[in-house]
């Protein structure tokens, strides 16, 4: 009888707007609930530079009508950047530092910085990548650049061209409900948040981190040992991000994602489901962070609503198996964006609404020197004002694959896309571009497509001693601009009580001179050979099959066209 005996003693603490929330939660005991009432709480930052900072299992109830809201004048501007390197691309040295006095002339502003040359470097105060000021000598002192904002490189030569830092000035970051700081000893475990209530950041009236830094804002945050929590039915809105999740890692971060010896705080089983995202300026979901590279495993963000201004969900660095399925996204940006090495992940059944622009769902890459996404499945992700209903693409496994055309697949390797419909793509950056063609490729000399085989089907009828070009579903065989394409065809014809039997093999070569499409045939020999009946290759704007049929009798025609193409 203990167990049921506890579970009677567990409270339910009502929190109105004025209370003191954190001394609540603080005083609740492993297990209870906590219920925010109906009305606006306004609330300051508190530990760990969050509303609320959880550190047990919670209930946490944000009842309809009931608004957590960051007070105003929170996060203000300051005076020290925060250095963001490029891990992606190699340094031979690092050792930039940032110094001097910022007047905050410029508000919130990012300084880019990146050498030139040897010996020199440009900037510029315009953002990430707007460089001004070109070939600065570097004199291995202090450099002012402007607004008393100084620079050292104290190696004065050697650097890598091309090595980038960004300064951000701008204001710390700020959560909502916090879950760990990232490197607490024990698990926290069990906390779930819920309800029909809202979290507002207020970031119209807080400055903002630049969202280069390593920390920016979150309505909710799950950081370090944290597991089997779940997020549920709440609003969040005014902030960088609604829900960041990921783990920590005390060793060092090296190029490329590599990290050094030692300890990982990880996160796993988390589920956010059925919440809305309000963000008109700023971004959703972020699942993982190459900055914060402890392991998450097990996430599912399902069935969620969101309007955003940038990425709506990221799977980003060290997540592994996980779900973004069902979800409703409108954004001016990405709709998802797997980047970076997230591994084991099923992306399937989203809609993008109310784009007319076309852009895709789901995008899968990396930066430069980073590994990207591995073992992704894409499955009728749907852009619904440009992708036709009853669109089903499928991709069976393998790393950065796309399957884009209505129906087609792509059944595994890396880097392949199937753009037409029925198509197949497998192998190593493979480019399906055909109705129902089935392309292997083994890698690519500069872009995917550019060195592939393939085979598709062609068809057609003729009626009397008429002739017809054949098609692959309903287009023709085309040929890229820039491509010499070896062909083979096997022809088979047949009427319809038998009596003329066909067959043709034929072989040669096509390629573009100006606007033309030539064709070269070295052969085209009868197999079976009926009179009447002939097999023509031609060029023009595609490569045509065309057939002479046999007076008197309808033919039907079936062409196995195998391509050989080299692109340049």
């Amino acid at each position: 009888m203990l167990p049921l005996l506890l579970a009677f003693a567990l409270q339910t603490h009502e929190i109105r707007p004025g209370q003191n929330t954190q001394a609540v939660l603080d005083a609740a005991q492993p297990g209870d609930r906590i219920v925010f009432r109906q009305g606006l709480h306004e609330m300051k930052l508190g530990r760990h530079r969050a509303m609320l900072y959880v550190d047990k299992p919670l209930d946490i109830e944000l009842e309809a009508g009931a608004t957590l809201r960051l007070a105003a004048g929170q996060s203000k501007l300051e005076k020290t950047p925060e250095i963001t390197t490029d891990h992606g691309a190699p340094k031979t040295i690092d050792d930039f530092e940032a110094g001097g006095d910022y007047d905050l002339g410029l508000g919130e502003v990012i300084y880019s910085i990146r050498i030139d040359g040897e010996g020199t470097f440009t900037w510029g105060s315009g953002g990430t990548f707007d460089f001004q000021h070109a070939k600065v000598p570097i004199t291995g002192d202090w450099q002012e650049l402007s607004h008393g904002v100084k620079v050292r490189f104290p190696s004065k030569t050697g650097y890598s061209v091309g090595s980038l830092w960004f300064l951000s000035y701008d204001g710390p970051e700020a959560y909502g409900i916090r879950i760990g700081h990232g490197t607490q000893k024990e698990y926290i475990d069990g906390v779930r948040i819920y309800g029909r209530g809202t979290i507002d950041l207020n970031s119209p009236n807080n400055a903002q981190p630049s969202g280069l830094v390593k920390n920016i804002n979150a309505c909710v945050l799950v950081h370090g040992r944290v597991r089997n929590v779940s997020i549920e039915g709440i609003t969040m809105t005014n902030t960088m991000r609604s829900v960041m999740l990921y783990g920590e890692h005390t060793g060092k971060f090296l190029q490329g994602g590599a990290v050094g010896p030692g300890e990982s705080f990880d996160a796993e089983n988390i589920t956010i489901t059925r919440t809305r995202t309000i963000n008109p300026k700023g971004s959703g979901y972020l699942l993982g962070h190459p900055s914060h590279r402890g392991w998450l495993r097990k996430v599912r963000c399902n069935e969620n609503y969101m309007e955003t201004d940038t990425t709506s969900i990221e799977p980003n660095f060290q997540l592994d198996q996980y779900e973004v399925i069902g979800n409703v996204i409108k954004s001016n940006g990405r709709a998802i964006h797997c980047w970076r090495r997230s591994t084991n992940g099923l992306v399937a059944n989203n809609v993008r609404i109310d784009d007319p622009t076309g852009k895709e769902v789901v995008m899968v890459n990396a930066p430069g020197a980073w590994r990207s996404p591995e073992n992704i499945i894409l499955r009728d992700n749907r852009n619904h004002l440009s992708e036709p209903l009853g669109f089903w693409a499928t991709v069976g496994g393998g790393q950065d694959n796309r399957a884009t055309g209505a129906f087609s697949a792509v059944t595994g390797g890396q880097a392949n896309e199937a753009q037409a419909p029925y198509s197949r793509a497998h192998g190593q950056q493979a480019v399906a571009r055909r109705t129902g063609e089935d392309v292997l490729a083994a890698g690519a000399f500069r872009s995917p497509g550019d060195a592939q085989t393939s085979v598709l089907v062609a068809r057609g009828v003729t009626t009397g001693a008429m002739q017809t070009a054949l098609r692959s579903g309903t287009g023709g065989i085309t040929i890229p601009r820039k491509a010499t394409v070896a062909f083979r065809v096997l022809l088979s014809g047949r009427d319809e009580r038998g009596q003329h039997p066909v067959a043709f093999e034929a072989a040669g070569v096509a390629w573009w001179v100006g606007e033309q499409l030539q064709v070269r045939t070295q052969r085209i020999t009868p197999l079976v050979d009926v009179a009447g009946a002939s097999l023509t290759i031609a060029g023009g704007t595609e490569l045509n099959i065309v057939t002479q049929g046999i007076a008197g009798a309808e033919m039907r025609w079936v062409a196995r066209v195998e391509l050989v193409e080299v692109s340049y």
